[in-house]
Order: structure tokens, then C-alpha cells, then sequence
């Protein structure tokens, strides 16, 4: 009997995880935000503006009009970019420039401050600009 109610807690424990997630991940809002992507030479690629919705993430929103490439299990660049549950997608690819996560990586700004969040947990916001940039490990900021 103690493994049932064990077992009961953790699966409402598990539920109430999962949505109260979905509820903070949550942009609240529609909008319009631009996202450009700055190449290794810092170069703009492209700076273009996109609408949203409340259902949409930056990922959804990139990948729908641009070639993401994210990493696999090894850090090799694949286009299989399903969502894991419990860790954000790693973008090693944006159209054709393309980062190693050894010696390069996409930084994520959003107007102009630097993100602590993925790109699955970026909160979207009506007139946000989103930078994804190229940056060297241990270089300049």
C-alpha cells in the first residue's frame, strides 16, 4: 500500500511539474519581434521581423522560415531537433553558419542583453529584437 501512495504522489508531482513549466514558459501575449543572426566576422546575415502567437517559442518561430541545425547526443550537427523535455535544444546551425559548441557557440541576445535562457525559454514579448550571434569560446563579450 505504500508503494501505491509512493507512486500516486510522484506521477501528481510529475503533472503539477509539467504544467506549472508550460505556465511560466508561457509568453502571454501576440505580437511582433525581429530576429537577425550576426555571422562570425559580425556580419548581418539577415534581420527580419516575424509575427506571433502566444503558442509560439523563438525555436518554432526561427525553424519555420531558416535552416536549424541542432545538436545530437555527441555534438554533431543534425536536423532533428525534437524537444526534449528536460533539457533546451543546443543550435549549433542557422542556415549556413555553423558553430562546433567546442570552439564556437550562437549567443542569444534579446535587446541587446545577453540571454541566460535557451532558445526554448525565451520569453517573447511584443517589439523584441533577438539576436543570435556568433561567438569564439573565451573571446570578447
Amino acid at each position: 500500500m505504500k508503494k501505491v501512495l509512493i507512486s500516486i504522489a510522484t506521477l501528481i508531482f510529475l503533472f503539477t511539474s509539467i504544467y506549472a513549466l508550460d505556465f511560466f514558459n508561457d509568453n502571454g501575449a501576440d505580437g511582433t519581434l525581429t530576429i537577425q543572426l550576426i555571422d562570425e566576422i559580425g556580419d548581418t546575415v539577415f534581420i527580419e521581423e516575424y509575427d506571433f502567437i502566444n503558442e509560439d517559442t523563438l525555436f518554432s518561430i526561427l525553424s519555420e522560415e531558416h535552416f536549424v541545425g541542432c545538436a545530437d547526443s555527441s555534438f554533431n550537427v543534425t536536423s532533428n531537433c525534437d524537444s526534449n523535455m528536460f533539457t533546451s535544444r543546443v543550435i549549433l546551425k542557422i542556415d549556413d553558419i555553423e558553430t562546433d559548441w567546442t570552439n564556437s557557440y550562437f549567443a542569444i541576445y534579446v535587446n541587446d542583453t545577453y540571454s541566460l535562457a535557451g532558445i526554448d525559454s525565451v520569453n517573447l514579448n511584443n517589439d523584441d529584437v533577438i539576436s543570435f550571434e556568433y561567438k569564439l569560446v573565451g573571446g570578447d563579450d
